[in-house]
């Protein structure tokens, strides 16, 4: 009997949500990323596996740095079938399929193969649909039912064991669009150097400032240094100072100290002041 693994990367839940559900259905062990990435060197035991992962910023990079740390671990990735399930909050085409066609090299330039990449839409995390120019459907009930058709979906056509849906049209689309890509680049790089707070001269890379725009997320006179905020990092980026969080330069722009922190005293620089989300289905304790 074939062993399947599937290891997932979420902070507000969107992709903790999809993960268990294909886990559920496939039989398959559930394993948060954060839980593995602190080995150096990761051997799989198991002939299948699926990574599921949030889109971010697709036109620079697409998936999370820890995702691909995860990837370049694996010392057994030439043998292992691997498919993939990106979640993301806008258009799919526009975003999810960047990020799928990064993880996809990625995976390829360690020698691996990805078999089969799907996505599916849950609602944004940081609830800013209004930088969409195109007019998205916004209402999260609708979005959850249609992302639940679509993942049972997902799981037929792994069962089944076929491809990637529509890949010619995908790849197409893809070219077409990344001209576009590079001429987001420039600006989003640039929005970065400034969260941070770093030079616009400076010659750090998306990966290299990613981690550093901790330095732009505010905390507010309601904080009681309760630690929730450091339980429910996934990187160990905050420590508690004088009862107070202090952020490691490690960050994953998950928005889990945000999130979760029960006195609303965190503010991400990429969320509105009181904006929250989460995944209606997952609590504090799922994340913990």
């Amino acid at each position: 009997m074939m062993r399947m693994k599937i290891y997932y990367f979420s902070g507000t839940g969107n992709s903790y949500v999809v993960a268990k559900d294909i886990a559920n259905k496939l039989k398959a062990d559930l394993i948060p990323i954060a839980e593995v990435i602190n080995i150096d060197k990761i051997y799989i035991n198991a002939d299948s596996i699926g990574i599921i992962f949030p889109s971010y910023l697709a036109p620079l990079a697409g998936i999370p740095l820890i995702v691909e740390q995860f990837i370049r671990k694996i010392i057994n990735i030439k043998s292992i079938h691997i498919f993939a399930v990106c979640t993301c909050g806008g258009y799919e085409c526009v975003n999810a399929l960047p990020s799928l066609k990064k993880l996809e090299q990625v995976i390829r330039s360690c020698g691996g193969k990805l078999s089969a990449d799907y996505s599916t839409r849950l609602p944004m995390n940081n609830l800013d649909y209004d930088h969409i120019p195109i007019p998205i459907n916004r209402n999260h009930e609708t979005i959850i039912n249609r992302s639940k058709i679509k993942v049972d979906n997902i799981c037929y056509r792994i069962k089944k064991k076929k491809g990637t849906k529509y890949k010619v049209v995908k790849i197409l689309f893809n070219l077409v669009m990344t001209p576009l890509y590079k001429l987001m680049q420039q600006p989003v790089t640039n929005d970065l150097k400034k969260k941070a707070k770093e030079p616009l001269d400076t010659q750090l890379k998306y990966y290299e400032l990613i981690p550093l725009t901790d330095k732009s997320i505010l905390v507010n006179e309601k904080c009681n240094g309760c630690g929730i905020c450091k339980k429910v990092c996934p990187v160990n980026n905050i420590i508690i100072v004088n009862s107070k969080p202090e952020f490691q330069h490690r960050c994953q722009m998950c928005f889990a100290c945000d999130e979760w922190c029960p006195s609303s005293a965190i503010q991400h620089w990429s969320r509105s002041e009181s904006v929250k989300y989460h995944h209606p289905d997952v609590t504090i304790s799922d994340i913990l």
